[in-house]
Parts: C-alpha cells; sequence; structure tokens
C-alpha cells in the first residue's frame, strides 16, 4: 500500500487519545526554557503546528516523549498519562530563574488524519488544532470534547498497529524508557542534532555520527505468522540479532515488528530468523512502512484519480475530484488548468477564464493558459481581448525559447567545466599513486573516474587493489559491483554486493548497504 493510499484510507477519521493527558506550559521564558531542555528544534515550530519531541538523561537515554503543540500564549505538551507527572516534576527541577510554569490540564485530546489544508473547515470542527505529522502522516491534534460523531472513529488495535507500522512511538514497546533514544522509534522524528546543546545530545551525535544505534524498531514481512511474545530474543545464523516486539496484519501480510541489530539491518534484506526454535524467511523493512508521507504525493494520488474520472465518468463530476486537489494545493497548476479546460468544453467560459487567471497566478509564464484564454474570448465574441491573449502566448513562446537556448549553453558549460575537473583529479591520483601505488583514497577514486567514464575493465584492477588493503572499505564493493553490472555480469556483481553488504552492514556504513541491496535486489 502507498502512502498515498495509506492517507486516502486514513481521511477524515480520528482517534480519542484517552491514554494521554495535556500539560500547559505558560511564561514568557517557556520557548528558550523547552528548547534547552527537550531534543528537538523547537524554534522553527510554527503557531498551530506540532511536533514530536522528547526528554533524555546526561546519557542520552530517553526518560519521556510527547507531542508539543504551540500556542501564541502557551505551549501544549501531549504525553501518555504515566508519563505526565515524571515528565512535569522532571521539566520543573530546571526552572531556576524562568519565567516558566507547567500546570495539568483537563483538555481533552483527540487526533485527526487529515491531509487537506483546512481540515477544520472540511469536516466543520470548531475545536483548537494544531497541524503536523504523526507516524509521517499528516495530522492534526484537536483539544477539547471530542470531534463530530459523523466522523470515522478509529478503533484502539486499529490505532495501535498504525501506531507501531508508522513509527509513531508506543510506550513500552517501540520507546521503552531507559533505552538509548538511538535504539527507539523517538528517534526517527523527535530528535535534532542541529538545533544546538541538550541534555543527552553528546551521547547522542557520538552514537549518530559513528554506526547509529545498536538496535531499532523495523518490520520484518514473514512468510508466516510467529507464535511469539513481546520480548522474545530473534537470532540470526545462530547469533543473538534482536528481540520481537509485536505482530501485526497489513493488506494480508504479515510483519513482525522488532527491534533488529544493525548488522542485519538493512533495507530488504532477505534473512532467516529463529525465534522460539520456530523458523521463518523474513525481509527487513524499515519504518515507516509504505516511506514517509509527502503532502504532493497525495496530491498526485488525487490528481490522477480526477483525471480517471475525467476520462470515465463525465465533466462535472472530474471537476468536483480536481477540487480536492486544491484543497491539498491550491495552487496545482495542472489542476487549475483541468479545471479550466473541462469548463471550456461544457461552454462556461466565464469559469473557465477565472481557472485560466488562476493558472496565471500559479505560474505567470504559462503558454497554455493564454493560449486558452484567446480561444474562450474568442468563443465570447470578444475578438481584441482574444487577439491581446494569443500575443501574449506568442511573446511567452519566443521567451521559453530563449530559455531553452540559454540552458542549453549552460549545460555545455557546464559539461567542459565536467570535463575540466575530472581530468585535474585523473592527474592528481596518478601523481599519489606514483608515490605509493597503494593508496586506497587514490586507487578508489582513479576507479570512481574510470566506471563514469564507462570504463568499467580499467575500474576494476583498482577497486581490488583497494580491497587488497582494505577489505572493510565499503563503497569500494558498491562500485566494483555497478563495474560488473555495466559489463553484464550479473553473477559476478552478485557476488560482490553479498559480501558487501554484509561488510557494510556490521560496520554500520547502512549508505552503501541499502544501495548495495537495492542493486542486488533489482538483479
Amino acid at each position: 500500500m502507498s502512502v498515498a493510499e495509506v492517507v486516502n484510507c486514513l481521511e477524515g477519521s480520528f482517534y480519542e487519545l484517552k491514554d494521554f493527558c495535556v500539560l500547559e506550559v505558560t511564561g514568557e521564558d517557556r520557548e528558550r526554557f523547552l528548547s534547552g531542555q527537550t531534543s528537538n528544534d523547537t524554534a522553527t515550530l510554527e503557531e498551530g503546528a506540532f511536533i514530536l519531541n522528547s526528554r533524555l538523561d546526561r546519557g542520552g537515554k530517553l526518560k519521556a516523549f510527547f507531542y508539543q503543540l504551540k500556542k501564541e500564549s502557551c505551549s501544549y505538551l501531549v504525553t501518555p498519562k504515566k508519563l505526565s507527572q515524571f515528565l512535569k516534576e522532571d521539566l520543573e527541577k530546571f526552572i531556576i530563574m524562568d519565567d516558566v510554569e507547567i500546570i495539568d490540564s483537563s483538555l481533552k485530546v483527540s487526533l485527526l488524519f487529515s491531509a487537506y489544508l483546512d481540515p477544520e473547515t472540511e469536516y466543520g470542527i470548531e475545536l483548537e488544532s494544531y497541524r503536523g505529522s504523526f507516524g509521517f502522516l499528516p495530522a492534526v491534534f484537536l483539544l477539547g470534547d471530542a470531534p463530530p460523531k459523523d466522523l470515522l472513529s478509529i478503533e484502539d488495535s486499529s490505532f495501535r498497529t498504525l501506531c507501531l507500522t508508522r513509527g509513531a512511538p508506543v510506550l513500552g514497546l517501540t520507546a521503552k524508557l531507559d533505552q538509548l533514544v538511538t535504539d527507539t522509534v523517538v528517534n526517527l522524528s523527535g530528535v535534532s542534532l542541529t538545533k544546538g546543546c541538550f541534555l543527552g545530545q553528546e551521547t547522542v551525535a557520538k552514537i549518530e555520527t559513528r554506526r547509529g544505534g545498536a538496535y531499532l524498531p523495523v518490520a520484518l514481512e514473514l512468510d508466516k505468522p510467529l507464535e511469539a511474545k513481546a520480548g522474545n530474543k530473534i537470532f540470526i545464523d545462530s547469533k543473538m540479532a534482536g528481540a520481537y516486539i509485536e505482530s501485526v496484519e497489513l493488506e494480508n501480510k504479515n510483519f513482525a515488528i522488532v527491534s533488529l541489530l544493525r548488522n542485519y539491518r538493512v533495507e530488504q534484506k532477505k534473512l532467516s530468523v529463529v525465534v522460539n526454535e520456530e523458523t521463518a524467511s523474513a525481509t527487513v523493512n524499515y519504518l515507516p512502512l509504505a516511506g514517509p508521507y509527502k503532502r504532493e504525493n497525495y496530491r498526485d494520488y488525487l490528481f490522477e484519480k480526477a483525471v480517471g474520472i475525467f476520462q470515465s465518468i463525465g465533466n462535472q463530476e472530474a471537476i468536483d475530484s480536481f477540487k480536492e486537489v486544491l484543497k491539498v494545493d491550491p495552487f496545482h497548476e495542472d489542476t487549475l488548468e483541468s479545471i479550466g479546460v473541462i469548463f471550456g468544453r461544457m461552454e462556461r467560459f466565464e469559469q473557465g477564464l477565472a481557472f485560466m487567471d488562476k493558472v496565471l497566478e500559479a505560474n505567470p509564464d504559462s503558454i497554455m493558459a493564454h493560449t486558452n484564454k484567446s480561444l474562450f474570448l474568442m468563443r465570447l465574441g470578444k475578438i481584441e481581448e482574444a487577439e491581446e491573449e494569443k500575443a501574449q502566448a506568442t511573446v511567452k513562446s519566443f521567451a521559453s525559447f530563449g530559455k531553452v537556448a540559454n540552458d542549453k549553453k549552460e549545460q555545455e558549460n557546464l559539461a567542459k567545466q565536467k570535463e575540466f575537473e575530472v581530468a585535474r583529479r585523473l592527474d592528481m591520483f596518478k601523481q599519489v599513486l606514483e608515490m605509493d601505488p597503494e593508496d586506497e583514497l587514490a586507487n578508489f577514486g582513479m576507479a570512481d573516474v574510470m566506471y563514469s567514464k564507462g570504463n568499467a575493465v580499467e575500474s576494476i584492477p583498482l577497486l581490488e587493489k583497494v580491497l587488497e588493503v582494505n577489505q572493510g572499505y565499503s563503497v569500494a564493493y558498491l562500485l566494483l559491483g555497478k563495474c560488473h553490472i555495466q559489463l553484464k555480469d550479473k553473477s559476478k556483481a552478485r557476488e560482490v554486493f553479498e559480501k558487501g553488504i554484509e561488510i557494510a552492514s556490521s560496520k554500520g556504513d547502512l549508505m552503501p548497504a541499502n544501495e548495495m541491496q537495492s542493486l542486488l535486489s533489482g538483479l
């Protein structure tokens, strides 16, 4: 299931967070105080928005997590009820000379899933609302009574599955207290290493810049369901490789959410896992399942759906469907133009002209907007205005041709610069190799240049020299496998990638490991 389909299934549904409560943080120093005491970057948080945040100890271990909601007069911290008292008291210890007060709030809290820019108007909700990403999906925190009863309420079990598969922290499962935050899903979206100092930052930064968390929750797609309990050890090749968390079923597929050792944590890596002496074939999937959400993904999904309706059903139905796209992206040029063209086909030219004007707001250089306006005005008998629009289209066509010519010239200049840079690099690597034929960096650099020029034959012996000197040079395996693909030797490429993935993942070099796994799957 794609992210857009997940969003579509959830759109307009809500969940009352009965196990969560709200802390209200007031005072003039609240934003600076919270920024210094918590793990995420709150400086960029806009009013009416929320982010996942956490409280760590000096060793980088998770002490509490919460969703921070920003209001003009205060900040709300939405946290599991079990953590509320600790979080309040722990933060209060550090209020010394600050104008900050933390109080318990009786506000009820719900979560509405919606990709629309104005879900409150869309669903008739009159509650305080805060937009953000929950489990990498578009969502809105609502403070106050439960939303209208005509909205779909998500069941407890479905919400639990949603959290587990989308990487939203679940207390005691994918977010255990006193565990390094780098070993929890809070690390996926609730920690910022660029915001400045916070408690535990030094430890977290050290782990992240080296090999990443030793263990991290992932989803294993299984060939059969496993009989296991939370905490059961997972073995791979007779070695302890992690711990079982919980099983979920999604789209008729069996998944196990597990905390997996970094050596095996490679996207789409095939594994044979043993839990309670039961063996299953598994494929590694990073959380969130189906990938992170981007608004344009859902917009494009709605647009393709509208195009299909236009082709198969009719004009008015298509217009209604295209207007759904504009609720997600009001300035989507293709959608605005499509609606205008349909109005033209229906001979509703005034409405068509209005939408072509909106196209020009979105893209002042649009040639087709002026062309369509000219046609519509002609049909309305406004000849002079039609000729003016036709002239505008012509002028912009010439401007477009000029831009293409400039782009072509710029590309030629860039190609010359690249050619010069390649020659410079080659000369530098040759000089180094004359002094030290076994220099790893020079051999790899020379091999990289040769491969980029389509000369894999010369690249291979250079890479073999690198690996002879340093068997743990992860990116050398990646480039060597690519060379064999370039020479159409799939068998050799597969052999190189399999060895490279094993070495890269054992070192925590997950970027080359994932790329090799992707290329291996393609073979």
